[in-house]
């Protein structure tokens, strides 16, 4: 299967994971770290590779405590330490990536089983609508007549009078605790940005390794925006929180400080650029980031 050719859809991803490689003589050599570009139910895209792999080699790649052999269908070139490689499952029951990927119309045997349970839920929906609808009757009807005799009882004897409790007023200690907390900001985030007549509106991505953030708690979601400000060297200046909540914001900065852009060539009187991206905290250690000059998301497991 030559680059670019896919039997199943691809899903943009990002999960970090252990590549183990075979010598000549059959001995492992020592593992690396790489990550995914994409994934499908039967293969993917590896990047960040140290090594160029060969077509046809064989390699394992373990993620968490999952553990699976691969072949590699493809590998290219691209810069110093950083190779990519199209690869193909050995075993297609065997799913290492741990995320839910969209269902496969790869088996004509799972699309039929499908459409036969489909068909089977259908059945079973129509006869538990009738059944819930008797139910709901039967109860609506006992609980008309239950209410006509209470009214009939007490009411018209006037011997029961309902009066809801009077709530009572906040304690101090009840004002203090729902008084919120001012929230100092952090030295990375500054409240207001310089302005700069060299400075210039650009669409780029950092170049090389990408660090990502990691959300403050578990139980927080949601999406932030940050502008950033890069000095000639390709070095983050200034982070600015545009939009989103202030922990994931703190949490995002982290890691944008740690970027690094593309250098202005020659001497270049314009000394600042300003870019934006887009962090989507999505899950327990699953990241999305969305920059300008792309319409995809690059997500991070």
């Amino acid at each position: 299967m030559p680059e670019g050719s896919q039997r199943c859809s691809r899903t943009k991803m990002v999960l970090p994971l252990r590549v183990w490689l075979n010598g000549q003589d059959g001995e492992t050599l020592p593992s690396q770290w790489a990550h995914t570009v994409d994934i499908s139910h039967i293969g993917g895209r590896l990047g960040g590779l140290r090594t160029k792999l060969s077509p046809g080699q064989t390699i394992a790649l373990q993620r968490g405590q999952h553990k699976a052999s691969f072949r590699v269908i493809w590998s290219k070139h691209l810069a110093a330490n950083e190779n990519q490689a199209g690869i193909e499952a050995l075993d297609y029951r065997r799913n290492i990536w741990g995320v839910e990927l969209p269902p496969s119309p790869f088996s004509p045997k799972v699309a039929a089983s499908t459409r036969g349970a489909t068909h089977k839920f259908i059945q079973l929906a129509a006869h538990s609508r009738i059944r819930w609808g008797l139910s709901f009757g039967l109860l609506f009807l006992g609980l008309a007549l239950g209410l006509s005799l209470y009214l009939e009882t007490f009411y018209e004897s006037g011997r029961v009078a309902i009066q809801p409790p009077e709530p009572a007023p906040p304690s101090a200690e009840d004002l203090a605790r729902l008084t919120p907390r001012p929230h100092p900001m952090p030295g990375l985030l500054t409240r207001t940005l310089a302005s700069s007549a060299s400075r210039v509106q650009v669409a780029e991505t950092p170049i090389g390794h990408v660090v990502y953030p990691v959300a403050p708690d578990d139980s927080i979601r949601g999406k932030v925006r940050l502008q950033i400000i890069i000095a000639a060297n390709g070095v983050v200046e200034q982070i600015h929180a545009l939009s989103g909540k202030q922990p994931l914001a703190e949490a995002a900065a982290q890691a944008v400080r740690l970027w690094h852009y593309s250098s202005f060539p020659g001497r270049e009187r314009l000394t600042e650029r300003e870019t934006s991206v887009t962090v989507s905290f999505v899950g327990t250690d699953a990241v999305s980031l969305q920059f300008p000059s792309s319409n995809t998301q690059v997500h991070a497991n």
